[in-house]
């Protein structure tokens, strides 16, 4: 009897049991399908839309309110006016990826030129503007991108503004008063401000996306009627006007018409960077024409390419401010002259380092990992969504938010599972899988840079080596205005969306150090594709080599691994692990490719020649580049040099010896990279983590990380910014 008892409890336990899995089973499956319904707008219009209006009007209204005449055509009446708008319109109320470049561009034209505007081309404007929506929490479904840097104080200001203009408007997004959204944009400008100034750009020393932080800063800066917002949004200007300033190679070269021409070359590296934001100055680099505004002016102005042409919008923001006078007839904000003193630094040595953004296990730390707006603004700001010590934080806000609808996260519903959030398994699924996706969190940039009057080299050290990488562009080499070079892994083929590519960023990170005008780069191809990556080229790394731009290239050694190039009084060398040679034009041109190195900005109009020099073999792959100039040997000298230079690689401790003379210096040095461990000169290891910056422009030359206060001084200039305290000192 007791038997038959127990063999019933036992036989209802085990029913319970499968009914709870069977249950719990369930739950998940119906779970996953529903997050597989889940459908995403697109990021872009299905049909083409012209939605640079907003822009043209910007720059056509300040040339009538400054008296200059318009293009022929142009006459700003009514009807035109409000035909030039329509697809800005459009592209805002579609709530296209990139709208809120749109809306900075519209804001401007409202309150710089309000007055000048047609009455039904305001109310139209209005409209717009209040039925727009400005950040992740405020409900509806698009695939527009709010969280990267720039994306974030674009928002954020044109919200604030439109809060300010427009206090008592209900914003049809979520109901809330103009004055609600003011008070929501200022949290977020706040903590994108302190970030900024604590931390760095964590877009550092980018030539593409700084323009985009400069624009909402100049409306901010102009518009804003909040005098203490308005002083630090003025430092963090200053300090990404330092960043260029110490970033910038000064070069004395032509212009297209063959005249004299200074350049300030800032093709650094940096946190983000497509390809043809690294092949040259010119055609590459976004923030030309701010730099000439404001360094050289009149000498630019008229320029084929100068910058008093540019329609471009985040431009005409910039110099408006610039330009425009306050109601006591005093200038909003002007550049320092300590930071014009470090453009023109000409010094025949500069050596700066710098330190940017955070390591993603430093956000818990730092009190920045969580669910509010300041903590998801840095996490998100770093795309940084899978690493292991985010990937919770990151679904449990993508969940309370809808944003598995927005295109770009649309992936994550397949992770949105209960019991992975509810057993904390999040992580260790990250742990295990290790996806691909974790390679696009830009993490803290420990940058050297190295200028000459001949030529400049930048490296983040040691950034993230054999880890997957997105549009990271760890070293960047500047010869002239026209002519960089750069080496990458090459990734996925361009046609498949996003990034890396064959050009932009790498298949996985190498471990890069550099020492004065010498860099090794130590690269592990992969061999197969790793989890959610699209596909890889294993055995292959390559250099952007374009002999078209150079005076006078060596190619006799080739099958030793090396190339000699020179360009005027500058010259390089690049050795390597393996054999190099030319992919021929034709086929490096295809699409396959070519990436956006002939499809953004003029490449295509100008790159006629073989460039893609390739390296191509089993195990790990190094690169070896030197620099030098005609103020130090001969072009032949050079050549013979560095291929005497003696070299040795012990592939069991993965590390590289070189010995040469570095620049400035009169003995031989050895210098030692051992993959992800050390930079040794002369037996000594380097210091590869730097403080926020170290230069001589800063007091002692070495400024901490997370700094209470920031001074720089040059040439008896003089900048003071103390964000804690809102003290903004400048002496010119």
């Amino acid at each position: 009897m007791r038997q038959k008892k127990s063999r019933s409890v036992i036989s209802r336990v085990v029913r319970i049991a499968l009914t709870v899995l069977a249950v719990f089973l369930g739950s998940i499956v119906v779970q996953l399908i529903v997050n597989l319904g889940i459908k995403a707008p697109p990021q872009r219009p299905l049909e083409p839309i012209d939605a640079g209006g907003a822009e043209r009007l910007l720059y056509w209204y300040d040339l009538a309110a400054t008296g200059r005449p318009l293009p022929e055509g142009i006459e700003l009446h009514e009807t035109f006016v409000n035909a030039e708008l329509q697809g800005s319109f459009d592209y805002i109320n579609g709530r296209y990826d990139c709208a809120d470049f749109r809306m900075n561009s519209l804001m401007r034209l409202y309150l710089g030129f309000g007055d000048q505007l047609p009455g039904s081309t305001k109310q139209a404007i209005r409209q717009v503007i209040v039925d727009f929506k400005y950040w992740m929490d405020q409900g509806g479904s698009d695939s527009m991108c709010y969280w990267s840097e720039n994306h974030q104080i674009l928002f954020a200001v044109s919200e604030y503004l439109a809060g300010q203009t427009f206090p008592d408007e209900v914003f049809s997004v979520d109901g809330k008063t103009g004055t609600e959204h003011k008070a929501m944009a200022r949290s977020r400008i706040l903590a994108w401000m302190e970030q900024r100034f604590l931390y760095g750009f964590t877009e550092w020393y980018s030539n593409n996306y700084y323009p985009e932080d400069v624009g909402p800063m100049a409306n901010f800066i102009q518009f804003a009627r909040d005098p203490e917002m308005v002083n630090r949004m003025k430092m963090v200007m200053d300090l990404l006007w330092h960043d260029m300033a110490s970033q910038s190679f000064r070069y004395q070269g032509l212009d297209s018409a063959g005249q004299d021409r200074l350049y300030y070359i800032f093709v650094p590296s940096a946190g983000r960077a497509y390809s043809d934001n690294r092949v040259s100055d010119d055609l590459g680099n976004r923030m030309r024409p701010f730099i000439d505004f404001v360094l050289q002016p009149e000498k630019t102005r008229h320029l084929e390419d100068g910058w008093y042409y540019s329609m471009n919008g985040f431009f005409n923001c910039f110099r408006q401010m610039i330009e425009a006078r306050d109601a006591e007839g005093r200038p909003f904000y002007r550049v320092p002259e300590v930071i014009t003193e470090i453009f023109n630094d000409n010094a025949p040595e500069r050596i700066r380092t710098s330190s940017q953004s955070l390591a993603v296990e430093e956000l818990a730390e730092e009190g920045l990992l969580g669910q509010s707006d300041a903590q998801i603004m840095m996490q998100f700001g770093m795309e940084a969504f899978t690493n292991p010590p985010v990937i919770g934080n990151t679904i449990s806000y993508l969940a309370a938010n809808n944003m598995f609808t927005n295109d770009f996260l649309n992936d994550f519903k397949l992770v949105n599972l209960w019991p992975l959030r509810a057993f904390g398994l999040l992580d260790e699924l990250s742990t295990v899988l290790r996806p691909a996706p974790d390679g696009v969190a830009i993490e803290r940039s420990n940058v050297y840079t190295y200028i000459t009057d001949y030529y400049s080299m930048h490296t983040a050290q040691g950034h993230q080596p054999g880890e997957y990488a997105d549009q990271q562009a760890v070293s960047s080499i500047n010869l002239s205005n026209y002519l960089s070079v750069f080496t990458t892994q090459p990734a996925k083929i361009p046609r498949r969306s996003g990034t890396p590519t064959y050009w932009t960023g790498n298949g996985r990170q190498p471990w890069s150090v550099q020492e004065k005008n010498v860099l090794m780069e130590l690269y592990q191809p992969p061999e197969k594709a790793g989890f959610m990556e699209a596909m890889v080229m294993p055995e292959l790394t390559h250099v952007y080599f374009p002999i078209q731009h150079f005076d006078e290239i060596d190619t006799s050694r080739l099958a030793e691994g090396m190339i000699f190039g020179r360009t005027s009084q500058t010259y390089i060398a690049i050795r390597s692990a393996h054999a190099l040679h030319f992919v021929p034009f034709a086929e490096s041109a295809k699409e396959d490719d070519a990436d956006d190195l002939l499809k953004r900005g003029r490449s295509g109009t100008v790159l006629n020649d073989d460039y893609d020099l390739v390296q191509e073999g089993p195990g790990m792959h190094w690169f070896i580049v030197e620099l030098s100039s005609a103020d130090r040997e001969s072009f032949g000298t050079f050549r013979q040099r560095v291929a005497d230079n003696q070299l040795n690689f012990d592939a069991q401790r993965q590390a590289l010896t070189y010995k040469t003379i570095l620049n400035n210096s009169e003995r031989e040095s050895q210098l030692e990279s051992v993959y992800a461990s050390a930079l040794l000169v002369d037996g000594a290891a380097r210091e590869l983590e730097y403080p926020r910056f170290g230069s001589g422009y800063v007091p002692g030359g070495s400024l901490g990380r997370k700094p209470r206060n920031i001074e720089f001084s040059f040439n008896d200039k003089k900048l003071l910014l103390d964000y804690a305290q809102n003290i903004r000192q400048v002496e010119d």
